[in-house]
């Protein structure tokens, strides 16, 4: 097949140019492909704001869900007051600017807010996994959230209203972080910039193997917190046993009196 295409059997290019007619999701989706970058989907996203909120209508299919995230950002970028989508996966992919509302979906959506740079994203319901994932800036507010929130984050922040699922804040090296309630463990796992609060208690390995930022937790912290951390500071009401061990740097505190 290479050979009889001279080597461009595996290329995939873009065969429309702005302003030609897309009439549907799954045509635009078609033609950049099942993980488009923002550029792609921008080039041949309509400007009419009309026909690009009836691209965004209804639940898109798994291979289109990427380029309907996008889509959903370039809406709300566009749009002069809040707008209100279902809160699938991918809302609000690599949005820059606007106000985003995202209605519960029959299954909390992932991936929610993702890459964001910019605007703000409130999800009336739970989030799945991934919620604000490599975000750099804006704001996400959520009820509750699953695995992995905020990973990778380097800026702007996020809020969540009630409990979050294991592993927020992993890698993160900077923004802000508020978890109302308690978190699963592994929270702040390599973490090496930017603040957490935990409201209640947080789960085992917090701060986990961290290198800097700021870590409270209003309630107590779960086994092996800062388990061979390199620097950074965790503050919590209690620790559990072996905490700090094989920490080479950094500093475990429990609040003043």
């Amino acid at each position: 097949m290479d050979q009889a295409y001279g080597g461009r059997a595996r290329e995939r290019k873009l065969e429309t140019r702005k302003g030609e007619v897309i009439f549907s999701l799954e045509d635009l989706s078609d033609r950049v492909g099942p993980r488009p970058s923002r550029e792609q989907v921008e080039e041949i996203a309509p400007a009419d704001r009309t026909l690009l909120l009836r691209l965004i209508g209804g639940r898109p299919e798994k291979k289109h869900a990427m380029a309907w995230g996008i889509l959903t950002g370039l809406a709300a970028e566009r749009s002069p007051e809040r707008l209100r989508v279902v809160g699938h996966d991918y809302a609000g992919l690599e949005m820059r600017s606007g106000r985003l509302v995202l209605d519960p979906a029959a299954r909390p959506g992932s991936h929610l807010g993702e890459r964001m740079s910019g605007g703000r994203i409130t999800i009336e319901g739970r989030a799945g996994d991934y919620l604000g994932q490599e975000m750099s800036g804006g704001g996400i507010v959520a009820e509750s959230c699953g695995n992995y929130a905020f990973r990778n984050m380097r800026g702007g922040f996020g809020v969540i209203l009630g409990g979050a699922g294991s592993c927020t804040g992993l890698g993160n090296s900077g923004g802000r972080i508020v978890v109302r309630k308690g978190c699963g463990e592994r929270a702040g796992w390599l973490m090496h910039g930017g603040s957490l609060r935990i409201g209640r208690d947080a789960g085992d390995y917090l701060g986990l193997l961290m290198s800097g930022g700021e870590i409270r937790v209003k309630g107590r912290a779960g086994r092996r917190a800062g388990w061979r951390m390199k620097g950074g500071t965790i503050r919590a009401k209690g620790f559990g046993p072996e905490a700090g061990s094989g920490a080479v740097g950094g500093s475990i505190l429990e609040p003043d009196p």
